[in-house]
């Protein structure tokens, strides 16, 4: 069973509210550093499964060489005087061309190449989870960069507070209306108030550089490009749980780790079969063409050429190895047990993360509504103090402190939003219907 693409499109994604970040997913597929890592290892996969099959197809060979030799003849008799010896230069050209192919070899040849054919299938679901977290990394750090954004222009506010602050008491310290003990807290307020914009603005540009490499963007992304606010979001409680009770419903998981683990057992399967036939006897057919030349045996300089085309099958049988092919029979069957265990015990643990996973998203929703209300709450409460202010009622610095209050506010309920957004990705990921893998479509 598998579950509808539209279950998880109908959940809500950062990509979903932000266009600009939909395109840097787009782009990592072909420009992040991790992605261009990972299509080597499609690369390499391709080229083993190349590998695996050449064992079906016909091996062809061919050699050939020019070479010279000076050769001696000598004839010893039992007379001396008889003895006589000759030497001579022989050049020759000899070369051969054949061609073999294995006609049975009861189907190990076929299960080796089938095995490199679920190693590729291994590396292309490796390949799109390694994508599909690389996304989720991505959501996560643009989410940040919004909130990093925020706190750096509370940060900034804060400063100007203190420095406004600093500089009347400064002005009043001159006059002798204060004393140096009234100014001494002033004086540390505005010194905590330059490192935290500092720092802040720092965490902020070096949150922007890990961002730009790890998304492959270079310098093309800055502070400007990071969007200002986290929009309020709405729940999709039916959606959640259509998309649990089909993971739930299903006797094999679809996720990325289940899959891998399955292809895996048929790969020991596979090597089972393969190793249960070292020791039977295999056909091969070959064919082939050469050609010598020879001097008589006299050495009088006259050539004679041997030239051979043949053809046949021949049978190869591995007799007795050691109990090698036993063992390795048996180390086959034991690795397939071991593995299906994991697999049991995975798909038990999977279905524990998706429902733990919903129970997760519930509370992040819970605790987004309620700084959604305290929002509301400081919101209020700064308009109100401007509205007083402006009649006189309020003084400047209880305006200040509610517009901190806002910016405070405005952090939680992001932060609070961005659990919620990111616990409804990993959930997404845990049941395999992720949208952003659409991304992944030419793949």
């Amino acid at each position: 069973m598998t579950i509808g693409l539209w279950a998880a499109e109908s959940l809500t994604t950062p990509e979903q509210l932000y266009p600009d970040l939909d395109a840097i997913l787009k782009k990592a597929v072909s420009q992040s550093p991790n992605m261009l890592k990972r299509a080597l290892d499609l690369e390499m996969a391709e080229n083993n499964r190349i590998n695996a099959r050449a064992g079906l197809l016909p091996n062809v060979s061919a050699s050939a060489s020019y070479f010279k030799s000076n050769d001696k003849l000598s004839y010893d008799y039992d007379n001396p005087a008889l003895n006589t010896s000759n030497s001579f230069t022989v050049t020759k050209t000899p070369y051969a061309v054949s061609v073999s192919q294995p006609l049975y070899h009861w189907g190990a040849l076929k299960n080796n190449a089938r095995i490199g054919d679920i190693q590729q299938s291994i590396a292309q679901g490796q390949y799109r989870e390694g994508y599909r977290v690389l996304a989720q990394s991505l959501r996560a750090e643009y989410l940040r960069l919004i909130v990093a954004k925020l706190s750096a222009v509370r940060a900034r506010y804060n400063l100007n507070i203190a420095s406004d602050t600093a500089r009347q008491d400064e002005e009043r310290l001159a006059k002798k209306v204060i004393s140096e003990a009234d100014i001494f807290p002033v004086r540390i307020n505005l010194e905590r108030a330059k490192i935290g914009a500092e720092r802040t603005e720092f965490d902020l540009q070096y949150a922007v550089r890990s961002f730009a490499r790890l998304a492959g963007l270079g310098n093309e992304f800055t502070e400007n490009s990071i969007p200002d606010s986290i929009p309020e979001l709405s729940s999709n409680a039916s959606g959640l749980n259509h998309l649990l009770s089909g993971f739930l419903a299903q006797n094999d998981p679809v996720s990325t780790e289940a899959a891998t683990l399955r292809m895996q057992i048929q790969v020991e399967n596979l090597n089972y079969r393969i190793n249960k036939t070292r020791l039977l006897p295999k056909l091969g057919f070959s064919a082939g063409l050469s050609q010598d030349e020879q001097n008589n045996i006299y050495g009088s300089g006259i050539k004679y050429n041997v030239a051979s085309q043949y053809a046949g099958i021949s049978v190869y049988w591995n007799l007795f190895d050691g109990f090698s092919a036993k063992a390795a029979a048996s180390s086959s069957l034991a690795r397939r047990r071991q593995l299906e265990s994991d697999y049991r015990q995975l798909t038990e643990r999977l279905a524990m993360d998706a429902q733990n996973q919903v129970k997760q998203i519930g509370f992040a929703e819970r605790e987004m509504s309620i700084t959604n209300q305290l929002l509301n709450s400081v919101e209020g409460s700064l308009r109100t103090k401007k509205e007083e202010f402006s009649r006189g009622v309020r003084s400047e610095a209880e305006v200040n402190q509610a517009q901190l209050n806002l910016y405070d506010g405005q952090i939680n309920a992001y932060n609070a939003r961005r659990a919620y957004l990111l616990s409804i990705g990993d959930f997404m990921g845990t049941v395999l219907d992720d949208p952003v893998l659409a991304n992944l479509s030419d793949k």
